[in-house]
């Protein structure tokens, strides 16, 4: 089975983090921040292009007032079930995420840094269309799991050969036109 995610809501813990960072760091933190990513953009032994270690502190200053998110800040944002199921899968996992793409893409690659990943896919649109080009003339069987309604439609109509799954951190009862689960622990292939 080929996995496509979403990610806030459904493998990130965003309710969490957001109350975690709504304060907003002092100058002192900040100017930490700032030299954690100059050091970083001008490191010999850096392993992301310098386009995104800017583009990855620009997103998160704009949204956060921060300059960056590492790693070991966002790991534990990740659900546990999500984590193990990402680890023992990663190969077969995609990532398939919407949002402001300087900010999701802070959130996702320094959250899920150690998983080796299929994929992380940004779309600026309904996930649809993107995941019938992921799947175009790859062999199944795929499964989308998502909290946001819309989304699993898009995925619903634009690909009939996606079993589509709906999950609910939020312990909220589901839409019902999709299966329902409230963990990775209930995915059955």
């Amino acid at each position: 089975m080929k996995y496509f995610f979403d990610f806030d809501r459904t493998v990130f813990d965003t309710e969490s983090f957001k109350r975690a960072y709504t304060r907003r760091p002092g100058l002192g933190e900040l100017w930490q921040q700032a030299k954690d990513v100059v050091r970083t953009f001008f490191s010999s032994s850096r392993s992301i292009s310098k386009r995104r270690i800017f583009t990855r502190a620009l997103g998160t200053f704009l949204s956060h007032r921060r300059f960056g998110f590492f790693p070991e800040e966002l790991k534990d944002f990740v659900y546990p079930d999500a984590a193990a199921f990402l680890a023992a899968n990663s190969k077969n996992c995609t990532i398939v995420t919407y949002g402001v793409r300087a900010f999701i893409t802070a959130k996702v690659t320094n959250a899920l840094t150690s998983f080796p990943l299929g994929d992380i896919v940004y779309t600026p649109r309904k996930k649809g269309h993107t995941i019938r080009r992921l799947t175009e003339g790859v062999d199944g069987p795929f499964a989308f799991v998502d909290d946001a309604h819309f989304q699993l439609e898009s995925v619903q109509q634009a690909c009939p050969n996606v079993r589509v799954v709906e999950i609910r951190r939020d312990g909220q009862k589901g839409d019902g036109r999709w299966p329902v689960i409230r963990s990775f622990d209930e995915l059955v292939p």
